[in-house]
């Protein structure tokens, strides 16, 4: 079943890969993802397709990766902080959940400081 959603992220995928002459087995080699993965995420196959297999993706294609994430629509919103840090640095469980303890203190310190957030990042007058 195609998801009409995803057709945006496939097809920006493939613009992208075809404007610099790339077929998708090559594509595929060089953002080492598997080409029938890649063909089937063109086409918007997949409902939730694997946030990094689409971060190797934009680096190959020079695409910002949260513009494909965006394209892609994921059901629930954006991959959350724990997927991110495991698309960018490759991170062991163990750690995401330490960073994620570290940024959960932070947000509270913060939040029994400085009031809204719109109070703190307001412009000066």
């Amino acid at each position: 079943m195609l998801d009409e959603t995803n057709m945006r992220a496939g097809d920006m995928v493939r613009e992208a890969r075809e404007r610099r002459g790339l077929s998708i087995a090559k594509l595929a080699e060089l953002a080492e993802v598997d080409p029938r993965w890649l063909s089937r995420f063109e086409q918007g196959v997949y409902r939730n397709p694997d946030p990094r297999l689409m971060h190797r993706l934009a680096g190959v294609l020079d695409l910002e990766t949260i513009d494909l994430f965006t394209a892609a629509e994921f059901v629930e919103g954006l991959p959350g902080f724990g997927p991110y840090l495991r698309t960018k640095y490759d991170l062991p469980p163990e750690a995401i959940a330490q960073l994620e303890a570290h940024f959960e203190l932070l947000a509270e310190k913060y939040d029994q400081e400085g009031g809204s957030n719109d109070q703190r990042h307001s412009t000066a007058t």
